[in-house]
């Protein structure tokens, strides 16, 4: 396949070039001595942002439909592959957001990096992760929030484990997943496991469309830190703004990564709910209220990060975002 020799020439792809192969991937057309070459080929010399969007834009089109509203669609998600096992940071964001009036469509998968991902806690709290998307489009309609579960949206995705499972290491498809949402949102927050990608991925954006994004990395998470630094690269008006991010930027103290730190599904379950309620920790709770505070800038909600922080942290302690949860825990008990 003319595609697979370019890139053992060590030669980039076009976006056209791209979909085309990643087209033939999730048709099962390839075998895994094929896939596994080319993802090598790409990993070795570097993913380029026309390879991504290419890639992305043949997944999504293979994709299981989904009939997204007219309104602005947000998603808050990242790559995973931090190794940090925090919280489930973006999945509580996205629930807080949807509370305040954001419409939210998280496209997620099971663990990455931590012992629990989105799909994981989710369904700890009694929420489907496998709705048909009709029920979803439902969901979403009703309250905001709907979860659009990676493998149930792109089966064609199966053909490249082998090859995946044989490598063990990062390839494209770790970068994929947050630029595959089939809702294909307007507007997203997209955490990356390293500071290198966060340029790359805004483009990769871009090139697919959005119109508003936050591509983020925190001193080693994939989430904006309470700890240190988080490098950001914001897309506006189509153009692209680098810069970076502190604690106090939102308003908010420093905290370490310790106070953050994660367990199982059913764990992170409960520590969600008591961020929803308003009682957790000071830093668990001002961890979600920034990753939301970006969600609200990006939906130009806020004018302000620090504004948008205390709207979130006043939003928590009223206890509205539990009573939300509720709701939607009583939709998915049918």
């Amino acid at each position: 396949m003319q595609a697979i020799h370019q890139l053992l020439a060590g030669e980039e792809l076009s976006a056209k070039a791209a979909e085309k192969l990643f087209d033939h991937l999730v048709k099962g057309e390839l075998n895994d001595i094929q896939i596994t070459a080319a993802l090598v080929a790409m990993k070795l010399r570097g993913e380029q942002p026309p390879e991504m969007a290419g890639a992305a834009q043949a997944l999504r089109r293979a994709a299981k439909a989904f009939k997204r509203p007219a309104r602005l669609v947000i998603d808050s998600c990242g790559t995973g592959g931090d190794g940090s096992n925090t919280m489930n940071i973006s999945t509580t964001a996205a629930l807080v957001a949807a509370s305040m009036g954001l419409t939210v469509a998280k496209h997620g998968n099971r663990s990455v990096s931590s012992r629990s991902g989105s799909a994981d806690v989710l369904e700890s709290l009694g929420l489907s992760v496998t709705q048909d998307p009709e029920v979803a489009e439902r969901q979403l309609d009703a309250f905001n929030f709907c979860f659009l579960f990676a493998p149930h949206y792109h089966p064609g995705i199966r053909y490249a484990m082998p090859s995946r499972q044989t490598l063990k290491t990062r390839t494209l498809f770790n970068l994929l997943g947050p630029l595959v949402n089939p809702a294909r949102p307007d507007a997203q927050v997209l955490g990356v496991y390293d500071p290198s990608w966060c340029r790359p991925m805004a483009e990769t954006l871009r090139l697919l469309g959005c119109q508003r994004a936050m591509v983020v990395h925190g001193s080693g998470l994939d989430e904006i830190a309470l700890h240190g630094e988080t490098h950001v690269v914001e897309l506006k008006d189509g153009e692209l703004h680098e810069y970076s991010l502190s604690p106090d930027t939102f308003g908010v103290e420093r905290a370490s990564i310790e106070e953050l730190r994660g367990g199982d599904a059913d764990f992170n379950a409960k520590l969600l709910q008591r961020v929803l309620a308003g009682t957790a920790t000071e830093a668990q709770l001002n961890a979600v209220a920034v990753t939301v505070a970006a969600m609200l800038y990006i939906a130009n909600q806020a004018t302000s990060l620090a504004q948008a922080t205390a709207l979130v942290r006043e939003h928590l302690a009223s206890g509205t975002a539990l009573t939300h949860l509720q709701k939607l825990q009583e939709f998915n008990r049918g």
